[in-house]
């Protein structure tokens, strides 16, 4: 983001939540602990509406939350929630897809995948023809993927 007015407001806010009083440092105070999606569209701290893919971050130190758009996530935190979110809509759209790279290490990293299921899915992520028992288990890891978004989102370890 810019100077712009949605960055300043984004930095006042983020800044009010956090320990720091210095924008460089109290964003490493953050991190993404929760995505979802809304149905109704909302309105992001820093001003920007309509948002509808939600991140939900954390602060480390002073245990607060809050609610950014998928833009601001990527470029407040550096983190490509944007990808998950492509994951998310191509597995919903098509059970038999694969989840990208990104979206398999964010699931597994809060504990959503266990190691046999993250492994399986690198594994067989760029494969376009699977044995019946791989494409049922893919089907499977997106169902438990998908149940876990469909609840107001998903909410990772702090």
């Amino acid at each position: 983001m810019g100077d712009g007015y949605n960055f300043k407001q984004l930095k006042e806010r983020i800044l009010a939540l956090s320990l720091a009083t210095d924008w460089e440092v109290a964003r490493k105070e953050w991190r993404l602990v929760g995505i979802h999606e809304s149905d109704d569209p909302e309105t992001c701290i820093c001003g920007h509406f309509p948002i509808v893919e939600i991140c939900e971050i954390h602060n480390s130190i002073t245990k607060r939350r809050t609610e950014v758009g998928n833009q601001c996530v990527k470029r407040f935190l550096g983190l490509r929630s944007d990808l998950v979110f492509t994951a998310i809509k191509r597995i919903r759209k098509d059970i038999t897809k694969s989840l990208n790279a990104d979206a398999i290490a964010f699931f597994y990293e809060r504990g959503q995948l266990n190691t046999w299921e993250y492994t399986f899915s690198q594994d067989t992520m760029a494969k376009r023809n699977l044995s019946a028992l791989q494409l049922q288990k893919r089907r499977a890891i997106n169902e438990k993927i998908l149940a876990v978004i469909g609840r107001r989102g998903f909410q990772g370890p702090e």
